[in-house]
Protein backbone atom coordinates (compact mmCIF):
# COMPACT_ATOMS: atom_id res chain seq x y z
CA UNK A 1 0.00 0.00 0.00
CA UNK A 2 1.12 3.39 -1.10
CA UNK A 3 1.45 6.25 1.83
CA UNK A 4 -0.21 8.52 -0.72
CA UNK A 5 -3.46 5.94 -0.85
CA UNK A 6 -2.57 5.78 2.92
CA UNK A 7 -3.43 9.14 3.43
CA UNK A 8 -6.35 9.37 1.04
CA UNK A 9 -7.89 6.70 3.53
CA UNK A 10 -6.87 8.17 6.30
CA UNK A 11 -8.66 11.54 5.31
CA UNK A 12 -11.96 9.70 4.19
CA UNK A 13 -11.35 7.92 7.94
CA UNK A 14 -10.85 10.67 9.45
CA UNK A 15 -14.14 12.36 7.66
CA UNK A 16 -16.24 9.89 7.60
CA UNK A 17 -15.30 9.24 11.83
CA UNK A 18 -16.48 12.75 12.83
CA UNK A 19 -19.69 11.66 11.22
CA UNK A 20 -20.22 8.83 12.18
CA UNK A 21 -18.74 8.93 16.14
CA UNK A 22 -20.58 12.36 16.62
CA UNK A 23 -23.42 10.65 17.96
CA UNK A 24 -21.16 8.30 20.16
CA UNK A 25 -18.97 11.32 21.11
CA UNK A 26 -22.28 13.41 21.95
CA UNK A 27 -23.31 10.63 24.40
CA UNK A 28 -19.90 10.81 26.23
CA UNK A 29 -19.91 14.53 25.93
CA UNK A 30 -23.85 14.30 27.71
CA UNK A 31 -22.76 11.98 30.47
CA UNK A 32 -21.96 14.62 32.98
CA UNK A 33 -25.28 16.14 32.38
CA UNK A 34 -27.11 13.08 32.91
CA UNK A 35 -25.00 12.05 36.04
CA UNK A 36 -25.83 15.32 37.25
CA UNK A 37 -29.86 15.27 36.54
CA UNK A 38 -30.69 11.42 36.22
CA UNK A 39 -30.38 9.57 39.37
CA UNK A 40 -27.97 6.06 38.87
CA UNK A 41 -31.35 3.57 38.64
CA UNK A 42 -33.28 6.23 36.07
CA UNK A 43 -29.51 6.33 33.93
CA UNK A 44 -29.71 1.91 34.39
CA UNK A 45 -33.63 2.67 32.63
CA UNK A 46 -32.06 4.46 30.07
CA UNK A 47 -29.35 1.57 29.82
CA UNK A 48 -32.21 -0.60 29.08
CA UNK A 49 -34.22 0.57 26.40
CA UNK A 50 -30.95 1.16 24.42
CA UNK A 51 -30.62 -2.94 24.00
CA UNK A 52 -34.31 -2.76 23.14
CA UNK A 53 -33.80 -0.32 20.32
CA UNK A 54 -30.52 -2.25 18.98
CA UNK A 55 -32.25 -5.43 18.36
CA UNK A 56 -35.00 -3.79 17.36
CA UNK A 57 -33.07 -2.41 14.73
CA UNK A 58 -31.46 -5.77 13.41
CA UNK A 59 -35.38 -6.79 12.52
CA UNK A 60 -36.31 -3.70 10.59
CA UNK A 61 -32.76 -3.41 8.36
CA UNK A 62 -31.76 -6.56 8.44
CA UNK A 63 -28.49 -5.59 7.61
CA UNK A 64 -29.84 -3.93 4.21
CA UNK A 65 -27.61 -0.77 4.74
CA UNK A 66 -24.31 -3.51 4.09
CA UNK A 67 -26.22 -4.73 1.30
CA UNK A 68 -26.61 -1.57 0.16
CA UNK A 69 -23.05 -0.40 -0.09
CA UNK A 70 -22.30 -4.03 -2.05
CA UNK A 71 -24.86 -3.73 -4.28
CA UNK A 72 -24.28 -0.56 -5.66
CA UNK A 73 -20.85 -1.45 -6.73
CA UNK A 74 -21.82 -4.11 -8.42
CA UNK A 75 -24.35 -2.28 -10.31
CA UNK A 76 -23.08 -0.85 -13.84
CA UNK A 77 -24.94 2.04 -14.68
CA UNK A 78 -26.75 4.65 -12.67
CA UNK A 79 -30.04 3.27 -13.47
CA UNK A 80 -29.25 0.27 -11.29
CA UNK A 81 -27.06 2.31 -8.70
CA UNK A 82 -30.78 4.73 -8.13
CA UNK A 83 -32.53 1.21 -8.46
CA UNK A 84 -30.66 -0.33 -5.49
CA UNK A 85 -30.29 2.99 -2.95
CA UNK A 86 -34.39 3.27 -3.77
CA UNK A 87 -35.03 -0.49 -3.77
CA UNK A 88 -33.09 -0.34 0.31
CA UNK A 89 -34.16 2.38 1.56
CA UNK A 90 -38.21 1.98 0.55
CA UNK A 91 -38.06 -1.70 2.50
CA UNK A 92 -36.08 0.11 5.56
CA UNK A 93 -39.30 2.48 5.50
CA UNK A 94 -41.58 0.26 5.37
CA UNK A 95 -40.39 -2.13 8.15
CA UNK A 96 -39.46 0.20 10.41
CA UNK A 97 -42.86 1.83 10.37
CA UNK A 98 -44.70 -1.21 11.33
CA UNK A 99 -42.49 -2.25 14.36
CA UNK A 100 -42.48 0.99 15.11
CA UNK A 101 -46.03 1.03 15.17
CA UNK A 102 -46.31 -2.40 17.03
CA UNK A 103 -43.95 -0.87 20.07
CA UNK A 104 -46.24 2.17 20.19
CA UNK A 105 -49.50 -0.08 20.51
CA UNK A 106 -47.79 -2.57 23.31
CA UNK A 107 -45.84 -0.24 25.17
CA UNK A 108 -47.96 -0.94 28.36
CA UNK A 109 -47.23 -4.95 28.08
CA UNK A 110 -43.63 -4.40 26.91
CA UNK A 111 -43.27 -2.22 30.00
CA UNK A 112 -43.91 -4.75 32.37
CA UNK A 113 -41.90 -7.82 30.45
CA UNK A 114 -38.75 -5.45 30.81
CA UNK A 115 -39.56 -4.58 34.26
CA UNK A 116 -38.98 -1.24 34.12
CA UNK A 117 -42.34 -0.42 36.94
CA UNK A 118 -42.17 3.67 37.30
CA UNK A 119 -45.09 5.34 36.39
CA UNK A 120 -43.99 7.18 33.38
CA UNK A 121 -42.30 3.41 31.80
CA UNK A 122 -45.63 3.58 29.06
CA UNK A 123 -44.72 6.54 28.34
CA UNK A 124 -41.18 6.01 28.07
CA UNK A 125 -41.96 3.38 25.63
CA UNK A 126 -44.17 5.16 23.40
CA UNK A 127 -41.70 7.94 22.65
CA UNK A 128 -39.31 5.22 21.85
CA UNK A 129 -41.45 3.66 19.45
CA UNK A 130 -41.11 6.81 17.34
CA UNK A 131 -37.45 6.39 17.32
CA UNK A 132 -37.94 2.73 16.61
CA UNK A 133 -40.19 4.58 13.64
CA UNK A 134 -38.65 6.57 11.67
CA UNK A 135 -34.82 6.30 12.74
CA UNK A 136 -33.54 3.03 11.00
CA UNK A 137 -34.17 4.26 7.74
CA UNK A 138 -31.31 6.59 8.32
CA UNK A 139 -28.84 3.98 8.18
CA UNK A 140 -29.68 3.34 4.52
CA UNK A 141 -29.21 7.14 3.98
CA UNK A 142 -25.73 7.03 5.59
CA UNK A 143 -24.45 4.14 3.71
CA UNK A 144 -26.35 6.20 0.41
CA UNK A 145 -23.27 8.71 0.98
CA UNK A 146 -20.57 6.50 1.54
CA UNK A 147 -21.21 4.78 -1.67
CA UNK A 148 -21.74 8.52 -3.53
CA UNK A 149 -18.09 9.32 -1.77
CA UNK A 150 -20.13 12.39 0.10
CA UNK A 151 -17.94 12.45 2.99
CA UNK A 152 -18.54 16.38 3.73
CA UNK A 153 -22.58 15.89 3.60
CA UNK A 154 -21.74 12.62 6.00
CA UNK A 155 -20.40 14.67 8.30
CA UNK A 156 -22.64 17.97 8.12
CA UNK A 157 -25.59 15.82 8.68
CA UNK A 158 -24.19 13.59 11.65
CA UNK A 159 -22.66 16.70 13.11
CA UNK A 160 -25.33 18.78 13.22
CA UNK A 161 -27.51 16.26 14.19
CA UNK A 162 -25.65 15.39 17.32
CA UNK A 163 -25.15 19.50 18.48
CA UNK A 164 -28.84 20.05 17.60
CA UNK A 165 -29.31 16.90 20.57
CA UNK A 166 -26.88 17.88 22.76
CA UNK A 167 -29.08 21.39 22.99
CA UNK A 168 -31.88 19.58 23.62
CA UNK A 169 -30.73 17.96 26.05
CA UNK A 170 -29.54 20.79 28.10
CA UNK A 171 -32.91 22.56 27.58
CA UNK A 172 -35.01 19.27 28.59
CA UNK A 173 -32.68 18.58 31.37
CA UNK A 174 -31.60 21.65 33.17
CA UNK A 175 -34.16 24.49 32.09
CA UNK A 176 -37.31 21.89 32.18
CA UNK A 177 -36.62 19.65 34.56
CA UNK A 178 -37.83 16.86 32.38
CA UNK A 179 -35.84 14.04 34.16
CA UNK A 180 -35.82 10.26 32.33
CA UNK A 181 -38.83 10.91 30.30
CA UNK A 182 -37.30 14.20 29.00
CA UNK A 183 -34.03 12.39 27.54
CA UNK A 184 -36.45 10.00 25.64
CA UNK A 185 -38.42 13.61 24.54
CA UNK A 186 -35.30 14.46 22.95
CA UNK A 187 -35.27 11.59 20.88
CA UNK A 188 -38.70 11.26 20.10
CA UNK A 189 -38.33 14.93 18.52
CA UNK A 190 -35.39 14.67 16.70
CA UNK A 191 -35.86 11.58 14.99
CA UNK A 192 -38.85 13.23 13.60
CA UNK A 193 -37.38 16.29 12.65
CA UNK A 194 -34.34 14.49 10.33
CA UNK A 195 -36.58 12.07 8.74
CA UNK A 196 -38.08 14.49 6.38
CA UNK A 197 -35.22 15.67 4.52
CA UNK A 198 -33.66 12.55 4.81
CA UNK A 199 -36.86 11.07 2.94
CA UNK A 200 -36.62 13.74 0.10
CA UNK A 201 -32.80 13.68 -0.37
CA UNK A 202 -33.15 9.90 -1.79
CA UNK A 203 -35.81 9.59 -3.56
CA UNK A 204 -34.93 13.20 -5.39
CA UNK A 205 -31.89 11.30 -6.41
CA UNK A 206 -33.43 8.01 -6.92
CA UNK A 207 -36.19 10.11 -9.05
CA UNK A 208 -39.52 8.53 -7.55
CA UNK A 209 -39.79 4.74 -5.39
CA UNK A 210 -38.18 2.64 -7.66
CA UNK A 211 -38.57 -0.91 -5.79
CA UNK A 212 -36.86 -3.67 -7.70
CA UNK A 213 -37.53 -7.01 -6.33
CA UNK A 214 -35.04 -8.45 -8.32
CA UNK A 215 -32.36 -5.70 -6.62
CA UNK A 216 -33.77 -7.00 -3.42
CA UNK A 217 -33.57 -10.79 -3.98
CA UNK A 218 -29.82 -9.78 -4.62
CA UNK A 219 -29.85 -7.62 -1.54
CA UNK A 220 -31.25 -10.72 0.68
CA UNK A 221 -28.55 -12.49 -0.03
CA UNK A 222 -25.58 -10.87 1.12
CA UNK A 223 -27.19 -9.10 3.83
CA UNK A 224 -29.43 -12.38 5.85
CA UNK A 225 -26.67 -13.96 6.38
CA UNK A 226 -25.25 -11.24 7.85
CA UNK A 227 -28.49 -10.90 10.24
CA UNK A 228 -27.57 -13.99 12.50
CA UNK A 229 -24.19 -11.88 13.08
CA UNK A 230 -25.46 -8.88 14.37
CA UNK A 231 -27.93 -10.48 16.20
CA UNK A 232 -24.86 -12.94 18.00
CA UNK A 233 -23.00 -9.62 18.17
CA UNK A 234 -26.29 -8.00 19.75
CA UNK A 235 -25.89 -10.31 22.55
CA UNK A 236 -22.50 -9.47 22.96
CA UNK A 237 -22.76 -6.04 23.35
CA UNK A 238 -26.18 -5.41 24.69
CA UNK A 239 -27.62 -8.59 26.45
CA UNK A 240 -25.49 -7.77 29.51
CA UNK A 241 -27.40 -5.19 30.28
CA UNK A 242 -30.76 -7.04 30.75
CA UNK A 243 -28.43 -10.11 32.44
CA UNK A 244 -27.47 -7.84 35.06
CA UNK A 245 -30.88 -6.43 36.18
CA UNK A 246 -32.00 -9.46 37.66
CA UNK A 247 -29.05 -9.51 39.83
CA UNK A 248 -27.64 -6.40 40.90
CA UNK A 249 -31.14 -3.91 39.97
CA UNK A 250 -31.02 -0.82 38.09
CA UNK A 251 -28.48 0.43 39.75
CA UNK A 252 -25.98 -1.80 38.42
CA UNK A 253 -27.03 -1.58 35.08
CA UNK A 254 -26.66 2.14 35.50
CA UNK A 255 -22.91 1.53 36.85
CA UNK A 256 -21.70 -0.88 34.14
CA UNK A 257 -23.84 0.72 31.50
CA UNK A 258 -21.69 4.47 32.47
CA UNK A 259 -18.41 2.44 32.49
CA UNK A 260 -19.19 1.03 29.05
CA UNK A 261 -19.19 4.51 27.42
CA UNK A 262 -15.04 4.49 27.45
CA UNK A 263 -15.04 1.06 25.29
CA UNK A 264 -17.70 2.73 23.51
CA UNK A 265 -15.75 5.37 22.38
CA UNK A 266 -13.12 3.36 21.18
CA UNK A 267 -15.31 1.13 19.07
CA UNK A 268 -17.10 4.03 17.92
CA UNK A 269 -14.14 6.67 16.95
CA UNK A 270 -11.31 3.73 16.16
CA UNK A 271 -13.24 0.47 14.86
CA UNK A 272 -16.70 1.55 13.28
CA UNK A 273 -14.98 4.73 11.60
CA UNK A 274 -11.84 2.84 10.08
CA UNK A 275 -14.21 0.44 8.89
CA UNK A 276 -16.49 3.09 7.03
CA UNK A 277 -13.80 4.41 4.87
CA UNK A 278 -11.46 0.74 4.84
CA UNK A 279 -14.73 -1.53 3.89
CA UNK A 280 -15.59 0.27 0.44
CA UNK A 281 -11.19 1.01 -0.15
CA UNK A 282 -11.56 -2.38 0.22
CA UNK A 283 -13.88 -3.64 -2.44
CA UNK A 284 -12.20 -1.16 -4.75
CA UNK A 285 -9.10 -2.70 -4.46
CA UNK A 286 -9.83 -6.49 -4.29
CA UNK A 287 -8.00 -7.11 -7.54
CA UNK A 288 -4.52 -5.68 -6.70
CA UNK A 289 -1.67 -8.12 -5.91
CA UNK A 290 -0.91 -5.98 -2.96
CA UNK A 291 -4.57 -6.10 -1.73
CA UNK A 292 -3.24 -8.40 1.24
CA UNK A 293 0.04 -6.16 2.24
CA UNK A 294 -2.56 -3.93 2.53
CA UNK A 295 -4.84 -5.12 5.07
CA UNK A 296 -1.56 -6.31 7.05
CA UNK A 297 -1.03 -3.14 7.29
CA UNK A 298 -3.99 -1.46 7.98
CA UNK A 299 -4.25 -3.92 10.62
CA UNK A 300 -0.70 -2.84 12.71
CA UNK A 301 -2.07 0.87 12.34
CA UNK A 302 -5.74 0.53 13.74
CA UNK A 303 -3.51 -1.55 16.71
CA UNK A 304 -1.14 1.33 16.96
CA UNK A 305 -3.93 3.77 17.52
CA UNK A 306 -5.74 1.09 19.75
CA UNK A 307 -3.05 0.20 22.23
CA UNK A 308 -2.59 4.48 23.40
CA UNK A 309 -6.86 4.29 23.30
CA UNK A 310 -5.69 1.57 26.09
CA UNK A 311 -3.45 3.39 27.85
CA UNK A 312 -5.35 6.75 28.09
CA UNK A 313 -9.20 5.42 28.51
CA UNK A 314 -7.99 2.35 30.78
CA UNK A 315 -4.84 3.71 32.52
CA UNK A 316 -6.82 6.77 34.03
CA UNK A 317 -10.03 5.51 34.65
CA UNK A 318 -10.14 6.73 37.88
CA UNK A 319 -9.70 10.17 37.25
CA UNK A 320 -11.97 10.08 34.30
CA UNK A 321 -14.57 8.45 36.05
CA UNK A 322 -14.88 11.22 38.96
CA UNK A 323 -14.39 14.14 35.85
CA UNK A 324 -17.03 13.55 34.54
CA UNK A 325 -19.97 12.59 36.95
CA UNK A 326 -19.78 14.50 40.18
CA UNK A 327 -22.09 12.10 41.76
CA UNK A 328 -19.89 9.03 43.93
CA UNK A 329 -22.25 6.06 43.19
CA UNK A 330 -21.78 6.54 39.31
CA UNK A 331 -17.61 6.04 39.82
CA UNK A 332 -18.31 2.09 41.26
CA UNK A 333 -16.81 0.40 37.81
CA UNK A 334 -13.88 2.66 37.14
CA UNK A 335 -11.67 -0.74 37.41
CA UNK A 336 -13.37 -2.48 34.53
CA UNK A 337 -12.61 -0.01 32.20
CA UNK A 338 -8.89 -1.64 31.24
CA UNK A 339 -10.30 -4.91 30.26
CA UNK A 340 -13.30 -3.67 28.45
CA UNK A 341 -11.07 -1.43 26.09
CA UNK A 342 -9.19 -4.23 25.54
CA UNK A 343 -11.65 -6.02 24.34
CA UNK A 344 -12.73 -3.31 22.18
CA UNK A 345 -9.11 -3.18 20.44
CA UNK A 346 -9.26 -6.83 20.15
CA UNK A 347 -12.54 -6.74 18.18
CA UNK A 348 -11.20 -3.77 16.10
CA UNK A 349 -8.37 -6.27 14.93
CA UNK A 350 -11.68 -8.84 14.31
CA UNK A 351 -12.60 -6.00 11.74
CA UNK A 352 -10.00 -6.04 9.78
CA UNK A 353 -8.58 -9.58 8.83
CA UNK A 354 -12.31 -10.68 8.30
CA UNK A 355 -11.80 -8.65 5.69
CA UNK A 356 -11.22 -11.50 2.78
CA UNK A 357 -15.02 -12.39 4.24
CA UNK A 358 -16.53 -9.20 3.59
CA UNK A 359 -14.92 -9.01 -0.62
CA UNK A 360 -15.45 -12.95 -1.25
CA UNK A 361 -18.82 -12.59 -0.35
CA UNK A 362 -18.40 -15.41 2.38
CA UNK A 363 -20.31 -13.44 5.34
CA UNK A 364 -21.68 -16.80 6.81
CA UNK A 365 -18.10 -17.58 8.45
CA UNK A 366 -19.45 -13.74 10.40
CA UNK A 367 -21.95 -15.95 11.98
CA UNK A 368 -20.23 -18.97 13.26
CA UNK A 369 -17.58 -16.53 15.03
CA UNK A 370 -20.68 -14.39 16.24
CA UNK A 371 -22.61 -17.24 17.48
CA UNK A 372 -19.70 -18.44 20.05
CA UNK A 373 -19.02 -15.29 21.03
CA UNK A 374 -22.13 -14.93 21.97
CA UNK A 375 -22.06 -18.32 24.16
CA UNK A 376 -19.46 -17.08 25.89
CA UNK A 377 -21.00 -13.75 27.05
CA UNK A 378 -24.03 -15.43 28.22
CA UNK A 379 -21.91 -18.58 29.85
CA UNK A 380 -19.75 -16.40 31.45
CA UNK A 381 -22.74 -13.83 32.46
CA UNK A 382 -24.93 -16.34 34.14
CA UNK A 383 -22.04 -18.52 35.90
CA UNK A 384 -19.92 -15.56 37.63
CA UNK A 385 -22.57 -12.88 37.33
CA UNK A 386 -23.96 -13.74 40.85
CA UNK A 387 -20.75 -14.54 42.19
CA UNK A 388 -18.31 -11.65 41.37
CA UNK A 389 -20.85 -9.13 40.18
CA UNK A 390 -20.06 -6.77 37.07
CA UNK A 391 -16.43 -7.67 36.99
CA UNK A 392 -17.79 -11.07 35.54
CA UNK A 393 -19.63 -8.91 32.69
CA UNK A 394 -16.44 -7.25 31.84
CA UNK A 395 -14.58 -10.45 31.43
CA UNK A 396 -17.20 -11.91 29.34
CA UNK A 397 -16.78 -9.19 26.61
CA UNK A 398 -13.21 -9.30 26.71
CA UNK A 399 -13.01 -13.43 25.99
CA UNK A 400 -16.15 -13.28 23.58
CA UNK A 401 -13.81 -11.07 21.20
CA UNK A 402 -10.76 -12.99 21.77
CA UNK A 403 -12.12 -16.27 21.11
CA UNK A 404 -13.45 -14.69 17.85
CA UNK A 405 -10.95 -12.96 16.82
CA UNK A 406 -8.81 -16.58 16.94
CA UNK A 407 -11.28 -18.04 15.09
CA UNK A 408 -12.06 -15.32 12.73
CA UNK A 409 -7.84 -15.48 12.03
CA UNK A 410 -7.96 -19.18 11.12
CA UNK A 411 -11.20 -18.68 8.75
CA UNK A 412 -9.84 -15.74 7.25
CA UNK A 413 -6.79 -17.62 6.13
CA UNK A 414 -8.80 -20.05 4.35
CA UNK A 415 -9.40 -17.33 1.80
CA UNK A 416 -6.24 -15.10 1.60
CA UNK A 417 -2.85 -15.50 2.88
CA UNK A 418 -2.22 -12.15 4.53
CA UNK A 419 1.34 -11.93 5.95
CA UNK A 420 0.82 -10.11 9.43
CA UNK A 421 3.60 -8.10 10.76
CA UNK A 422 3.91 -10.27 14.03
CA UNK A 423 6.85 -8.59 15.60
CA UNK A 424 5.70 -5.27 15.53
CA UNK A 425 1.90 -6.60 16.59
CA UNK A 426 3.73 -8.06 19.24
CA UNK A 427 5.98 -4.80 20.50
CA UNK A 428 2.12 -2.89 19.91
CA UNK A 429 0.84 -5.58 22.68
CA UNK A 430 3.53 -5.36 25.25
CA UNK A 431 4.22 -2.08 25.40
CA UNK A 432 0.70 -0.93 25.65
CA UNK A 433 -0.34 -3.57 28.80
CA UNK A 434 2.75 -2.48 30.22
CA UNK A 435 2.17 1.12 30.24
CA UNK A 436 -1.49 1.00 30.63
CA UNK A 437 -0.91 -1.29 34.03
CA UNK A 438 1.40 1.02 35.88
CA UNK A 439 -0.85 3.64 34.89
CA UNK A 440 -3.98 2.06 36.50
CA UNK A 441 -2.19 1.55 39.41
CA UNK A 442 -0.32 5.01 39.69
CA UNK A 443 -2.35 7.23 41.53
CA UNK A 444 -0.74 11.11 41.43
CA UNK A 445 -2.71 13.17 43.99
CA UNK A 446 -4.12 10.23 45.76
CA UNK A 447 -4.81 9.22 48.04
CA UNK A 448 -6.45 12.67 49.13
CA UNK A 449 -4.86 14.68 52.05
CA UNK A 450 -7.57 13.65 55.24
CA UNK A 451 -8.70 16.76 56.75
CA UNK A 452 -7.42 17.30 60.74
CA UNK A 453 -5.73 19.68 62.97
CA UNK A 454 -2.32 18.23 61.67
CA UNK A 455 -2.87 17.50 57.78
CA UNK A 456 -5.09 20.26 56.32
CA UNK A 457 -3.05 23.03 54.74
CA UNK A 458 -4.10 26.06 52.12
CA UNK A 459 -2.53 23.34 49.15
CA UNK A 460 -5.17 20.58 50.32
CA UNK A 461 -7.99 23.05 49.08
CA UNK A 462 -5.87 23.91 46.11
CA UNK A 463 -4.67 20.52 44.76
CA UNK A 464 -7.73 18.34 46.17
CA UNK A 465 -10.46 19.62 43.46
CA UNK A 466 -8.30 19.91 40.88
CA UNK A 467 -6.91 16.03 41.71
CA UNK A 468 -8.62 14.16 38.80
CA UNK A 469 -7.81 16.82 36.06
CA UNK A 470 -4.21 17.04 36.96
CA UNK A 471 -3.55 13.06 37.66
CA UNK A 472 -5.44 12.33 33.99
CA UNK A 473 -2.93 15.02 32.39
CA UNK A 474 -0.36 13.88 34.04
CA UNK A 475 -1.08 10.16 33.02
CA UNK A 476 -1.70 11.43 29.27
CA UNK A 477 1.36 13.06 28.69
CA UNK A 478 3.41 10.84 30.25
CA UNK A 479 1.66 7.36 29.14
CA UNK A 480 2.02 9.16 25.39
CA UNK A 481 5.15 9.99 25.48
CA UNK A 482 6.50 6.77 27.15
CA UNK A 483 4.24 4.89 24.89
CA UNK A 484 5.91 5.56 21.23
CA UNK A 485 9.28 6.39 22.07
CA UNK A 486 9.46 2.53 23.30
CA UNK A 487 8.01 2.00 20.48
CA UNK A 488 10.74 3.70 18.60
CA UNK A 489 13.17 2.22 21.25
CA UNK A 490 12.12 -1.20 20.30
CA UNK A 491 12.14 -0.58 16.81
CA UNK A 492 8.77 -0.36 15.85
CA UNK A 493 9.39 1.72 12.87
CA UNK A 494 9.45 -0.06 8.93
CA UNK A 495 12.35 2.05 7.14
CA UNK A 496 9.44 3.53 4.78
CA UNK A 497 8.32 5.12 7.94
CA UNK A 498 11.62 6.06 9.23
CA UNK A 499 12.05 7.88 5.54
CA UNK A 500 8.58 9.93 5.42
CA UNK A 501 9.78 10.80 9.28
CA UNK A 502 12.70 12.60 8.35
CA UNK A 503 11.22 14.02 5.06
CA UNK A 504 8.84 15.63 7.69
CA UNK A 505 11.48 16.80 10.20
CA UNK A 506 13.28 17.98 6.73
CA UNK A 507 10.48 20.00 5.64
CA UNK A 508 10.10 21.50 8.97
CA UNK A 509 13.40 22.54 8.96
CA UNK A 510 13.56 24.16 5.76
CA UNK A 511 10.15 26.38 6.39
CA UNK A 512 11.82 27.66 10.01
CA UNK A 513 14.81 28.46 7.96
CA UNK A 514 13.00 30.55 5.22
CA UNK A 515 11.03 32.21 7.83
Amino acid sequence: MKLSEFKGLSKDTLVYGIGNASDRIIRFVLLPLYSAYLPIESYGIRNLTIPLYEVLKIIILLSIEEAVIADYYKAKTLEERRSVISTGFTFSVITSLLIGGLTYIFAAPLAQLMGISIPDAPAILRLFAVLTALSPPSFVFLSFLRCEKRAGIYTVFSVTKSLIKVGLMVVFLMILKRGLIGTYEVDAILTIVFFVPVIIIIYVYSRGIQFSFKKMKSMFKYALPLVPNRAFLWIHNMLDRWLIKPVLGEAGVGVYGFVVNFSNLVSFLLVATVNLAWLPYAFSIRERPDFPKTISRILTYVLLIGGWSLLVLGGSARELVQLIAKKPEYWEGYFLAPILVLGVCLYGAYVIISTPCHTERKTGAFMSTSLVGAAVIVLINVIFLPRIGIFASALASFFSYLVMFVMMFFLSRRLMKIPHEIKRIIIIGLTSVVITGACFLWHPFYPPVEISAFTVTPAYFYWHPLAPLLGFLLKLSSATIAYFLTLAILGFLCPEEVSVIKRFLLKKKESRNTQ
